[in-house]
């Protein structure tokens, strides 16, 4: 009797078995899943480390980088518009900390995640411009700072299973990738895609970059098509606001404080649009709150006897729409004239990096989106 019922669970439990299997493998060979970051992190051999369903885990990749190694003089931080910042560009230790900040809130709840001997000497802060509408940004879902310790998840959901076989119909890829990645690759989107974040924590687009080139229609946002289609819709950041938000005002003001109290000197810029981008932006009169941004918070940075640096559009920090990955995203040429700009102008940034080197490097640069290899 018992025999038999444990025959009929087998023969049943088959169809599960095979059904988790194969995106068991996929998984776990691609490091998508079932992967110790932390032990890479600290091996500190060189990787590409790009998730397909598991984005939340680029928090913890960032947060865990900045505890475990020794302390960075140098930092990034902000959103996915800081992150073509490169450790060559600097002359001391930079990591590049982007992908971790969404709201103006963010800032400093994530900085008294760290511990305090980790705390960089600089830290370079993209502030979105929809960080300032409140129609995007109105102050509610503040993150605990424990957020991104535990934003990392190791074993997959049952959608992700799901997703693997949807992704192997579509033909995004196939079991061939089981056999054929790189080991420095790490996850299915740096697998596939060649996309996913280097050791300093700046991101490489691989495939997207190579289509842009090319100018091949398949490219995510070509032409910005898909921002100008936010545009129209006022949706997905690009919502319609008229006046600065005064709580993300009060939160930069508290994040300034902080920094000062705990010694950080503090460079903030407003990363630029592409400027066909802006000009539909500004032809829709929808977005008057762009045009006051800077008068409201060049006296908070004033007061701390910080720096503040606005780039709304592309041709403010001498770049072209050519080289931006998307409509609001530059590559790292626009990231260097950023750079450049602000050196010429006097920043302090001068004490850690070097205009000539990063106008050489940029005239050597591989193609017109990246200036440093990275094999």
């Amino acid at each position: 009797m018992i025999k038999n019922f444990l025959l009929k669970v087998l023969f049943f439990s088959i169809p599960i078995v095979v059904f988790f299997i194969i995106p068991i493998v996929i998984l776990k060979v691609t490091g998508e899943n079932f992967t110790d970051i932390k032990l890479i992190v600290k091996n500190k051999s060189k990787y590409l480390i790009g998730y397909a369903y598991n984005e939340k885990n680029y928090g913890y990749l960032k947060w865990i980088n900045l505890i475990e190694n020794p302390k960075y003089e140098i930092w990034s931080l902000g959103s996915s518009r800081v992150l073509q910042f490169r450790k060559e560009m600097f002359k001391k230790s930079f990591y590049n900390a982007g992908y971790t900040i969404s709201k103006i809130s963010d800032f400093k709840t994530f900085l008294q995640s760290i511990p305090k001997d980790k705390y960089p000497k600089y830290l370079i802060i993209g502030l979105d411009q929809w960080m300032f509408n409140f129609n995007w940004n109105n102050g509610n879902s503040l993150k605990a700072k424990d957020y991104w310790e535990k934003s990392f998840s190791e074993t997959p959901k049952f959608n992700t299973y799901i997703s693997v076989y949807k992704d192997i119909i579509k033909g995004k890829y196939s079991l061939d990738i089981i056999y054929t990645h790189p080991e420095t690759r790490i996850g299915l989107n740096s697998v596939v895609n060649n996309k996913g974040f280097r050791n300093d924590g700046s991101i490489y687009y691989g495939t997207q970059i190579h289509k842009l080139i090319i100018n091949d229609k398949s490219a995510n946002d070509f032409e910005f098509n898909d921002t100008f289609n936010r545009i129209m819709n006022g949706n997905r950041r690009f919502e319609y606001g008229n006046n600065v938000n005064q709580i993300a005002l009060k939160e930069l003001n508290e994040l300034l404080s902080y920094c000062r109290l705990n010694n950080i000197i503090v460079v903030g810029f407003i990363p630029p649009f592409a400027h066909s981008v802006y000009v539909k932006m500004q032809k829709s009169n929808n977005y008057n709150y762009l045009n006051n941004i800077s008068e409201k918070i060049i006296p908070i940075f004033k007061k701390y006897d910080y720096e503040f640096y606005n780039y709304l559009s592309a041709i403010q920090c001498n770049s072209t729409d050519k080289e931006f990955i998307d409509g609001f995203h530059g590559g790292e040429v626009v990231y260097s004239n950023i750079l450049i700009d602000m050196l010429k102008n006097n920043s302090i940034l001068n004490d850690v990096t070097n205009v000539k080197k990063i106008e050489n490097d940029k005239n050597n640069k591989k193609n017109r989106y990246i200036i440093y290899k990275y094999e």
